[in-house]
């Protein structure tokens, strides 16, 4: 085998590629932590690697080739034959909002509470804005704010809660704010 050939090159870059990405999903890490394991795992240094998968270097030295090769060779990509029964998925199942006929939207609880508590800083973002401009409004150099501009401003929060609320309301589990995270989790 050339391990210089342009074929070789483009199979070793794609399936570390593909590696990466897996194992950085897997375990639910950052691509340059799951990098720097393969790296390890391999016996080179994790910047010879992103060089590589960046197109920084065309074609690495021999020895760091056939290194990537022998390291492919003993862990081949997964891949899951379309024949094969496809795994049940863990995420829950909303039904409510078809992403097309006859497919639901997979959400997780995590992503949930996320949206959760992205609508509620939403909502609190608008409730001091308008809550400013009332502030500004009692004193001589406060800013003007049009009656449609107020009303607006509480049409998007009261559309913004009520969605919370139907999200919430909807979801299999509770959610609360943590204070040391500082976002909202589910509470299992």
């Amino acid at each position: 085998m050339n391990l210089q050939s342009e074929k070789t090159l483009r199979f070793a870059k794609k399936a570390l590629e593909s590696h990466i990405v897996a194992l950085a999903a897997d375990k639910g890490i950052k691509i340059t932590k799951a990098r720097s394991q393969i790296a390890a795992d391999i016996g080179v240094d994790p910047s010879s690697i992103r060089q590589f998968l960046n197109g920084e270097v065309i074609k690495p030295a021999p020895k760091t080739m056939q290194k990537y090769v022998d390291w492919l060779g003993k862990n081949p990509e997964t891949t899951i034959d379309p024949r094969d029964e496809k795994p049940q998925p863990t995420p829950k199942e909303i039904t409510t909002s078809p992403v097309a006929k006859g497919t639901a939207l997979l959400v997780t609880d995590d992503e949930v509470a996320m949206l959760i508590g992205l609508l509620q800083a939403s909502e609190s973002s608008i409730r001091d804005d308008y809550t400013g401009f009332e502030e500004d409004r009692g004193h001589e150099w406060g800013r003007e704010i049009s009656i449609a501009s107020y009303q607006a401003m509480y049409r998007q929060e009261g559309l913004l809660k009520r969605l919370r609320r139907k999200i919430e309301s909807q979801s299999p589990c509770q959610f609360k704010f943590d204070t040391e995270l500082q976002s909202v989790v589910p509470l299992i």
